[in-house]
């Protein structure tokens, strides 16, 4: 198997240099600021009819180059940011799937920038991204910051940065990973509409909470020993994304009773037992649960709202003085569908509504940024992947590569091959595909099926063309099957997460 993966890895994503050209000197290492936006399209921001308004990350891209043509590994935060960071796609990083261990002789770009002397420092704000002790993304960060329940919203993101930006060590060079869950689902409504739900307590009205905004309500109650009921109740179809009650550290059981975890329903029921009289603190958070024309007019409401927080971080790095000699580089992680093949929602497939993101990229000011600017410029209408920003961003500091780096240098003209994977259990079915200037082919490894798009007659991969037209590209059905066969020997396709883990999967809205 190990040969086979390196044979891949230098068939299909064709060896990591930089152009040669060189970076700046060590003491003049730039500042890197990487902005992830959690589920941004890539046609939020590159509609040319402006269906949502973005002048904050409009700005940006003013400042640098913006890819038309770029594309994520995966369509699921953590094997798509674990791909990022590490230059390689998912079947080599062996993160398939959410809250999977981020493997220790995985080289990752904030452990690299440490060792040359960067002061690393992350804010995140979605469950998925969460500390392991270095067993996830954390390894490497001198400060990973992950202070909130579940996922965080763009206001508290930017107060946290400020804070973060606070600490930062004059006397080195920094990196600054600036992670906004926005617009991830649940969509809020922004005003839009407004509906309510009933928070009861043993027959007794609590609190009334907002389901089409973010309401992550925590409440201490003075309990008996004895059974509880807690309920929620609304005049619309609400899901319950989590509930919990605790005593003290102690997390209790609870029995549903009435509706579960995620499902529509009008109505949720729990039970448990308090052992003893005290002090409880209950959690809840509840949304209301929308179709998809609903869903489609929030997501553009999702989008506007984070842009305007873009603008403050960038605003917040000129007033510090930080910004124009930074490399400063703006993706997403993945896209997200909005009625395309009946889906709302990212993970299920690879069409390239989960799979195109935004890029943008602003070089550092210096000698060298006009050539570089042109050099982003050439490239800027090509195919790239999320595997080309580590080696762009060492080129860009005058750092060696990341070791076994699989991308390209941004600055390098040279064709891309694009690997994306999505796999079982957060998926229903998994799928590993192929991606060029003209053509994606998708295999489905359980059935040992293919479809082909042409994607320069067919865009939006409606039509399969893999009878017809696979033998245009000969090799790639049996690439494919290499790579499934790597991922079904050495990956992890079954599911031994912790049952708290699954429970907070189900409530970001995965499985």
């Amino acid at each position: 198997m190990r040969a086979e993966l390196a044979c891949l890895a230098s068939l299909l994503l064709l060896g990591g240099c930089g152009s040669g050209s060189g970076g700046p000197a060590e003491g003049q290492r730039p500042g890197v600021v990487l902005i992830i936006v959690d589920t941004l399209r890539a046609d939020a921001i590159l509609d040319p009819a402006d269906t949502c308004a973005t002048p904050g990350i409009d700005s940006l891209a003013a400042d640098g180059v913006a890819f038309t043509r770029s594309f994520s590994h995966a369509p699921m935060t953590l094997p798509s940011h674990t791909a990022l960071f590490s230059s390689r796609p998912p079947f080599e990083t062996r993160v398939l799937n959410n809250w999977q261990t981020v493997r220790q002789d995985l080289p990752l770009l904030a452990e690299w920038l440490e060792e040359f002397g960067y002061d690393t420092r992350a804010v995140v704000s979605l469950g998925t991204l969460e500390a392991h002790s270095g067993q996830g993304l954390d390894r490497g960060f001198d400060d990973y910051d992950v202070d909130f329940w579940n996922m965080d919203e763009a206001p508290r993101v930017v107060e946290r940065l400020r804070t973060t930006l606070d600490e930062l060590d004059a006397n080195r060079p920094f990196f600054l990973f600036a992670h906004f869950t926005d617009p991830h689902a649940p969509y809020n409504a922004h005003g839009t509409v407004e509906r309510t739900a009933e928070l009861l307590l043993d027959g007794e009205l609590v609190e009334t909470v907002k389901t089409t905004s973010l309401n992550h309500w925590w409440h201490d109650v003075e309990l008996t020993a004895g059974r509880h009921v807690f309920e929620v109740r609304a005049s619309h179809q609400i899901r319950i994304r989590a509930l919990q009650c605790f005593r003290g550290k102690q997390k209790l059981d609870l029995t549903w009773e009435e509706g579960e975890l995620m499902g529509a329903c009008n109505q949720a029921v729990v039970a448990f037992e308090a052992e003893q009289a005290g002090t409880y603190q209950i959690r809840a958070w509840v949304n209301d649960s929308i179709g998809k024309k609903e869903s489609q007019s929030r997501y553009v409401k999702e989008v506007e709202f984070v842009d305007g927080f873009i603008g403050q971080l960038v605003d917040e790095l000129k007033r510090r003085g930080l910004y124009d000699s930074s490399l400063v580089i703006f993706t997403s992680d993945h896209g997200e569908a909005l009625g395309e093949r009946k889906v709302v929602g990212h993970v299920q497939n690879l069409h390239d509504e989960m799979l195109h993101v935004p890029l943008i990229v602003k070089p550092p000011a210096g000698p060298d940024s006009r050539r570089v600017t042109e050099a982003l410029t050439r490239r800027s209408g090509s195919l790239v992947t999320h595997s080309d920003l580590v080696p762009t961003i060492l080129e860009l500091t005058g750092i060696p590569p990341l070791p076994d780096q699989r991308g390209v240098s941004l600055l390098v003209d040279k064709n891309r091959l694009l690997i994306a994977e999505t796999h079982k259990p957060e998926s229903k079915r998994s799928f590993v595909c192929l991606r060029d200037d003209r053509f994606k082919m998708i295999l489905d490894p359980d059935e040992g099926t293919y479809t082909m798009f042409d994607l320069e007659a067919d865009p939006r991969e409606e039509t399969d063309v893999f009878e017809a037209r696979q033998s245009e590209r000969p090799e790639w059905a049996g690439q494919l099957e290499a790579i499934a066969r790597i991922v079904t020997q050495g990956g992890n396709l079954e599911d031994e997460r912790d049952p708290e883990t699954l429970e907070r999967l189900k409530a970001l809205g995965y499985l």
